[in-house]
């Protein structure tokens, strides 16, 4: 009987195959790359459309000054092509669930997505 699972790693985590920028949409790789400039900060007001970031909208980007580290891009941002983290692809897939969205916030931490605050109309 063959598992439909994900590999695991030795913490019980599941492993997902690797995923390359080159992979990735346009829109996706701009905020894989917007991400990676920003290093510290927030994007308000990212407006997802199945799935898909619009760049033609650019959200608003807050930028966090470290006081006690450095201040620097990731090191990916220099690379044509690389493997992605798991936050990265873990984003994408939450991008995949959530469909057509705002994203009042997406917090960046040393460039990799960390968080996020979706925008919802309350019911009446």
């Amino acid at each position: 009987m063959s598992s439909t699972r994900p590999p695991q790693d030795r913490d019980g985590r599941s492993r997902r195959p690797g995923l390359c920028k080159s992979d990735l949409s346009a829109a996706r790789r701009w905020l894989v790359e917007t991400m990676q400039e920003l290093g510290f900060g927030r994007m308000e007001h990212l407006i997802l459309l199945k799935g898909e970031p619009i760049v033609d909208l650019p959200p608003r980007i807050i930028v966090d000054r470290r006081l006690t580290g450095p201040n620097q891009h990731r090191p990916e941002v220099n690379l044509v092509d690389f493997l992605l983290k798991e936050q990265v692809i873990m984003l994408f897939e939450e991008f995949d669930r959530i469909g057509s969205a705002i994203i009042a916030e997406l917090e960046v931490r040393d460039g990799l997505p960390y968080g996020m605050t979706l925008e919802q109309r309350a019911s009446a």
